[in-house]
């Protein structure tokens, strides 16, 4: 969603469930009184991109599986990337990454609600981490899943990035156990829950800077998967959005950026190069420069907060334009033998000839 579509209030809805989740938006003085709220997001992230060759700061995009496969297109894109990764592989990884599909889903290859939500999303993990075994590369078993959650530069994770690492690789191992997969979701819902609690916590303590801009764009990522495991409880008790459970999750706090720089000096160093930049670039940044042309911050600072806002208003707000009955009764299984593009039945087919001959014989 754009930020001209974001109320200027103190609190939003992000979903019309009768029982919500809300977030305050708590946009930053500078987004709010002296911030462009008419910036394209394609222009935000060209502008930010320019910034960090300027003054390093991270960038705010997760990985696009999150928006991807918790939408109402995910079957789609999950067959897209099934593809994708499948192409990418030699004849031989191939072989390997088929084979380990089959050994987790068996000969018939279907996954029970595979093709949408968490399910799909823990089924993009197992794709990108299979292709990366079957190429020789390292992978953790543990930890954050690589690249789904923004790294920060100290390596700190919150802990709801942990609980969503270890739902996600458990998931492919349970995803056709109905029952299973009720309860080991709805223990992650508690743990996430726990989760935010303590850090909060901390936060109160002043032992963690929670509201540094990726600790905070991390929370609200794990705050969107937590609303989507409720959405997955309710395909598989077959709920509707009447059925979403109260509750009034708060994640408060506007970023903090800590740029690598001196800003005074990058700001000017920074509209030198944009008068020496492209036509792209500098259309960006007419487009999404300050109205007024005032700051109470620096430039930089001003330009890191347009991307991080754009990033985390489309994840919050992917589904905003979708009915919510309609989402939850999405139910889609995912048939990964239809959708191979190795010999799925190589080897089962082998063994199946084999002791069918030896059992003859004797």
């Amino acid at each position: 969603m754009p930020r001209d579509s974001l109320s200027d209030t103190d609190r939003v809805r992000f979903c019309s469930f009768s029982s919500f989740v809300e977030i305050p938006t708590q946009i930053s003085e500078i987004h709010i009184r002296m911030g462009n709220l008419h910036c394209p997001p394609a222009d935000a992230s060209q502008l930010a991109s320019f910034a960090r060759g300027i003054c390093s700061f991270p960038s705010y995009n997760p990985s696009p599986l999150f928006s991807q496969m918790l939408s109402i297109n995910s079957s789609f894109y999950l067959k897209n990337h099934y593809k994708a990764v499948q192409t990418s592989l030699t004849p031989e990884q191939l072989e390997d990454f088929t084979r380990s599909l089959r050994t987790t889903f068996g000969r018939e290859g279907k996954v029970t609600l595979g093709g949408v939500g968490v399910v799909a999303l823990s089924l993009a993990v197992l794709f990108d981490t299979l292709a990366k075994q079957v190429r020789g590369e390292p992978v953790a078993e543990s930890g954050p899943i690589s690249g789904l959650f923004l790294k920060d530069l100290s390596g700190y994770y919150p802990p709801q990035v942990y609980t969503i690492s270890r739902y996600l690789r458990l998931v492919p191992h349970i995803a056709n156990n109905p029952s299973r997969m009720r309860e080991v979701t709805e223990r992650c819902i508690l743990q996430l829950k726990a989760d935010l609690q303590a850090i909060k916590k901390l936060g109160e303590y002043h032992t963690l800077p929670l509201e540094e801009d990726v600790t905070l764009l991390n929370m609200h990522l794990s705050q969107f998967f937590e609303t989507f495991l409720e959405i997955h409880l309710l395909r598989i008790k077959n709920g509707t959005a009447e059925d979403f459970p109260s509750g009034d999750v708060t994640i408060q706090g506007s970023p903090i950026f800590n740029l690598n720089c001196d800003p005074e000096v990058a700001d000017k160093d920074f509209l030198a190069a944009i008068e020496k930049s492209d036509n792209r670039t500098q259309e960006a940044f007419q487009k999404c420069k300050p109205e007024n042309g005032t700051l109470s911050t620096s430039l930089l600072q001003y330009v890191a907060n347009l991307e991080w806002e754009d990033t985390k208003s489309h994840v919050i707000f992917t589904f905003s334009k979708t009915k919510e009955d309609e989402i939850i009764a999405q139910k889609d299984d995912f048939d990964l033998k239809t959708n191979a593009l190795g010999k799925w039945e190589e080897q089962l087919t082998g063994q199946v000839t084999y002791w069918h001959t030896h059992l003859l014989i004797s």
